[in-house]
């Protein structure tokens, strides 16, 4: 039997946390559509490579709290970083397909986003 959504959830939040973008892209259905309070990507992999831009300045994620209803969940936690913006309140609402996360809609603390995003471009000069 495989693992279960709460699990799959739990497995790609550390994944992301931890910069493990070969491991992360296991968790995502290759037709990903990404979303919220950002851009829309279309495709699993255009997902891992805007996230990838991200590394440098994020420590982990640290879970609050997993809900799941069905082929749905919500995961509610800390965006860790280095920067002045340090932890950043984060929740995604995420479907899944076959096993596999299928859309993702984040959403954020945006009074820490503009710190962080600051950062990360002096950064990456």
């Amino acid at each position: 039997m495989g693992a279960s959504i709460r699990e799959l959830v739990r497995d790609y939040n550390q994944a992301f946390g931890d910069g493990d973008y070969d491991r992360l892209l296991g968790f995502l259905h290759p037709d990903l559509v990404f979303g919220g309070a950002a851009n829309e990507i279309r495709g699993a992999a255009a997902y891992v490579a805007g996230i990838s831009r991200f590394k440098p300045v994020v420590v982990r994620n640290d879970i609050k709290h997993i809900v799941v209803d069905g082929d749905q969940a919500f995961v509610l936690y800390d965006f860790v970083t280095d920067t002045p913006a340090g932890s950043i309140l984060s929740g995604e609402y995420l479907t899944f397909e076959d096993g596999l996360i299928r859309t993702i809609t984040l959403l954020w603390d945006m009074r820490r986003w503009s710190e962080f995003l600051g950062e990360l471009a002096r950064r990456a000069g």
